[in-house]
């Protein structure tokens, strides 16, 4: 049966130790599966900085050819970072964030120009602890069994938000996601406009994870809302990559986590859990991976490299 032709990867959870480490002995793994020919894709939810990050640090391990898919399925990326597919939330989401964006609540997005290039823009009062989460590690001391991920300071867009947002509303770029954080009290007004899990036609959805324990304070009471195009999630970029790359679903395989990845996991042939993944994930894997710090990727890989099949 030799080894899915597609592999797809999420990343925070599942191939990133806590801390945003990535191990060597996963980056090994993906890079011995990628030499038999199989294509490794990142599937996150995060924004483009951080996931570029991330990959470029896999392609100098030898993970090539490398795709990203970011914003949970809003973007695809190519193996060189060309944006070749897009599914933007509607202009009027991002403009009900910035309204409610303040000293209590911290809306930051990302948008693409119609050459490619993407913008990250930010209102209210900026959380410095969730930087890393979108633009990358910073100032981190690699440990001896991981891959050096290089440091990025966080670049926002010089313009003011509501600038920004009067240059997306003119047409003169495409909103990919929204994050909109803050106290559960601050967030209401915005949770209240929200009906049936749509806001201004984007999919509103909690965060599965509170703030506290993505950053490793457990005493922050602050928490996180996702904008999304509706409709577009990872098994909607699963199914469209597959298509462009005239692979069937059933030469697929895929590594998840969070609730967001359990869609993924059941479209693709052999969705892998984590042992740390989200109960709805493993309703729906065929095979549970051990936790993500225990290299839990590497371990079923080389398992699949050493039998020959998956």
């Amino acid at each position: 049966m030799g080894l899915p032709r597609v592999l797809f990867v999420d990343l925070d959870g599942t191939l990133l130790a806590t801390g945003s480490h990535l191990r060597r002995r996963n980056a090994a793994a993906l890079a011995a599966v990628a030499a038999r020919g199989t294509t490794v894709v990142l599937a996150t939810g995060g924004f483009a900085a951080r996931t570029r990050v991330v990959a470029d640090a896999l392609r100098g391990a030898g993970v090539t050819p490398l795709w990203t898919v970011t914003h949970n399925g809003a973007a695809i990326w190519d193996p060189n970072g060309h944006l070749v597919h897009r599914q933007p939330i509607p202009h009027e989401a991002l403009t009900s964030a910035v309204r409610t964006s303040g000293r209590s609540v911290w809306t930051v997005f990302e948008v693409v120009t119609p050459d490619g290039r993407t913008r990250t823009g930010h209102a209210g009062r900026v959380r410095h602890e969730l930087e890393p989460f979108i633009w990358g590690p910073r100032g981190r001391a690699d440990g001896e069994g991981d891959v050096p991920l290089a440091s990025v300071e966080p670049d926002w867009d010089s313009r003011d938000a509501r600038r920004l947002v009067q240059v997306i509303n003119g047409g003169g770029a495409d909103v990919l996601a929204v994050w909109v954080i803050g106290t559960a009290r601050a967030l209401a007004p915005l949770d209240e406009i929200a009906d049936d899990g749509l806001l201004c036609g984007a999919l509103y959805e909690p965060w599965t994870s509170r703030v506290g324990s993505m950053t490793g304070n457990a005493r922050l009471r602050i928490e996180g809302r996702d904008i999304n195009p509706a409709g577009t999630t990872k098994a909607t970029a699963v199914t469209w990559l597959c298509r462009h790359l005239a692979v069937p679903l059933t030469e697929t395989a895929a590594f998840g986590d969070g609730r967001n990845d359990r869609d993924m996991i059941a479209t693709v042939a052999r969705g892998v859990a984590m042992a740390n993944a989200h109960p709805g994930v493993h309703a729906v894997a065929t095979v549970v991976a051990p936790h993500h710090d225990e290299d839990g990727v590497a371990q079923v890989l080389e398992g699949w490299l050493s039998s020959g099949t998956w």
